[in-house]
């Protein structure tokens, strides 16, 4: 899946883009793709940090499902804070965390 960072990736496509990025810190591929990569699951972590954020507030607080929810929100709240960095292997291990935040709050939401 070769897009630009202004393609719409809605959370119900995402697969190709989540299997892409967690490939990215085998063979290292260019900056500029990983910015994209970096913006395009950043907008889809965005939308799936809402959709589990009203999830959480519908669980019973303090249950096995309100903190194992309550964890995968904060690691990609955490993610979404850092930033790419100027080498590229810091970009590839960070577009890689974005892939796997991205991941689990998919698997939650299921």
């Amino acid at each position: 899946m070769k897009a630009d960072s202004t393609t719409s990736t809605t959370p119900a496509d995402d697969s190709a883009l989540v299997d892409e990025a967690l490939k990215v810190t085998g063979i290292l591929p260019p900056y500029d793709r990983l910015v994209e990569l970096d913006g395009q699951l950043r907008a889809v972590i965005s939308a799936r940090l809402r959709a589990a954020r009203a999830a959480a507030d519908r669980l019973n607080r303090g249950t096995r499902e309100w903190y194992s929810l309550q964890s995968a929100i904060d690691d990609a709240s955490r993610a979404l804070e850092g930033g790419m960095g100027i080498g590229l292997r810091s970009a590839a291990l960070h577009v890689a965390e974005l892939a796997r935040c991205c991941h689990v709050l998919r698997g939650r939401q299921r």
